[in-house]
């Protein structure tokens, strides 16, 4: 899949899973062109995982190599990651992830406001100390592109 052909999938999956939870679609697809290099990842390409879920319960799972960071620094790991079905199914399991879970109050809370989305989000999303800034540059560089 190319890039323009990875955006333009990932905004109509950003679209309407946007739809049903009230997130913000833009930072959907800012997200899962950063985990997932614009389509290009392995867990991607293998198993629609366009934001690096993990699996939990009886889902469909694959085991496969991540960095962490710690206070250690970075570390390469092996972790279980959910399998999805299509791009939208991630999509829409995303927004429930951040829909449901308590550690997510904060920034559903500000969805309203892009910005503060993304920084209450992201400290619960990654281990990246980065992640946020990283985040916050493609919602800036894609938000051009947004019906392109």
């Amino acid at each position: 899949m190319t890039k323009e052909e990875f955006m333009q999938k990932a905004w109509a999956a950003a679209r309407k899973a946007s739809s049903m939870s009230g997130l913000p679609a833009v930072v959907t697809v800012a997200q899962a062109a950063l985990e997932s290099n614009f389509g290009q990842s392995r867990l991607s390409r293998e198993s629609n995982n366009y934001f690096g879920l993990k699996a939990h319960g009886a889902r469909t799972s694959v085991a496969m190599r991540t960095k962490e960071c710690d206070c250690a620094g970075e570390h390469s790991t092996r972790a279980r990651f959910a399998v999805y079905d299509s791009m939208e199914d991630c999509f829409e399991d995303r927004d429930r992830v951040i829909g449901e879970c308590s550690a997510y109050a904060k920034a559903r809370e500000c969805a309203g406001d892009v910005q503060s989305f993304v920084l209450e989000m992201a400290k619960h999303w990654a281990t990246d100390p980065h992640y946020s800034e990283k985040l916050l540059t493609l919602v800036e560089q894609i938000s051009d592109t947004e019906g392109k």
